[in-house]
């Protein structure tokens, strides 16, 4: 079996000059809902990108609910 790196994401409104992360994750959906579900706007407003995983740990520290 091979061994996979996981893989994280992050999620920011698509018109943000910024691109200021709203939400991160290691799934693109589940990081797109969550970013939906905190900003309550609809899941096509916001783009992804691939963040490495100790991006990941500073930005879910901060974005915790």
């Amino acid at each position: 079996m091979p061994d996979f790196e996981p893989e994280y994401f992050s999620a920011h409104l698509t018109n943000d000059p910024a691109r200021e992360p709203v939400a991160v994750g290691s799934s693109i959906p589940r990081t797109i809902a969550d970013a939906a579900t905190r900003l309550g706007r609809d899941r096509h407003e916001f783009s992804v990108e691939r963040i490495s995983p100790e991006q990941f740990e500073t930005l879910s520290q901060f974005l915790a609910a």
